[in-house]
């Protein structure tokens, strides 16, 4: 096997390596798209809950210093 034969080689391997790498991390990408909607969508909720429970201990509070 001579030198421009082996070059050759290493220059489709290297090319597929490339092809294969780009899609890995379009796949990631989408993946971490994908985490960072849910986390937003928990955290949406948490804050929900917490506004709704501190609005309900509120209005607890006021109907016990009331009686």
């Amino acid at each position: 096997m001579d030198q421009q034969t082996k070059l050759e080689e290493l220059e489709i391997k290297t090319e597929s390596h490339i092809v294969q790498c780009e899609e890995r991390w379009k796949t990631n990408f989408n993946r971490l798209d994908d985490i960072d909607f849910s986390l937003r969508r928990i955290e949406a909720r948490t804050m929900a809950v917490g506004g709704g429970l501190i609005v309900f201990l509120a209005g607890l509070i006021v109907t016990l210093m009331v009686e």
